[in-house]
C-alpha cells in the first residue's frame, strides 16, 4: 500500500513540475528540465547537445525558467575563448511554490476578467469573422466596424463566457 502511495505522490509531483515548466517556458522546455533534473552546474552547450536544440533557444528557455526561480546559474569566463559560459541547475524545491504562485495569478486574472464580463453584460461586440472583440466604447470608436476586416460588428451574448469563467474559477480554487 505504501508503495502505491509513494508512486502516486511521485506522479503528482512530476505532473506539477511539467505543468509549471510548460506555463513558464513552454512545452519545448520539458526535455531541458528532464536533462537537468538531478544534475548540477551543467553548461548550456551540454544542454543544447543533449536536447538537440540550438544554444540560443536553450538560453531563451533557461532565462524564462530563471525569471521564475526554477533554475539557478553562475557564469564563468572561458580562458581560451574569452567568452562567458553559464552553468545551470534545476531548482526542484521551488516547483510547488512557483506552481502555487502561478495558480494564484491565474485565479486573480480570471476574477478580473469575470468582473469585467459581468459589468459589461451583453455590451461586447464581435465581427462575424471573429477577428476582434470590443466593448461598446471601442465599437463606437470604430463606428461598429471591425478594425481588422471592415465587417460590421454585432452584439455578443457573453452569458456563456461568464459561466465558463465561473466554472474555471471553481476548478482552480478547488485544486
Amino acid at each position: 500500500m505504501a508503495r502505491k502511495t509513494t508512486k502516486l505522490v511521485a506522479k503528482e509531483r512530476h505532473k506539477v513540475m511539467v505543468d509549471t515548466v510548460t506555463q513558464v517556458a513552454g512545452e519545448q522546455a520539458i526535455p531541458v528540465i528532464r536533462y537537468l533534473k538531478d544534475k548540477k552546474n551543467i553548461s548550456e552547450f551540454k544542454i543544447a547537445d543533449a536536447t538537440k536544440y540550438e544554444v540560443s533557444a536553450i538560453r531563451s528557455m533557461l532565462y524564462k525558467l530563471h525569471e521564475h526561480s526554477l533554475v539557478t546559474y553562475y557564469r564563468k569566463k572561458d580562458r581560451k575563448k574569452g567568452w562567458y559560459i553559464s552553468y545551470w541547475t534545476f531548482n526542484q524545491t521551488s516547483v510547488p511554490y512557483i506552481a502555487l504562485s502561478l495558480r494564484k495569478q491565474k485565479i486573480d486574472q480570471i476574477r478580473e476578467r469575470l468582473e469585467k464580463e459581468e459589468q459589461h453584460d451583453n455590451l461586447f461586440y464581435v465581427c462575424r469573422n471573429l477577428c476582434t472583440r470590443m466593448d461598446f466604447e471601442q465599437a463606437a470608436d470604430f463606428q461598429f466596424k471591425c478594425p481588422e476586416c471592415g465587417e460590421l460588428v454585432s452584439q455578443q451574448d457573453n452569458s456563456k463566457t461568464i459561466i465558463n469563467l465561473k466554472q474555471k474559477l471553481v476548478e482552480l480554487e478547488a485544486q
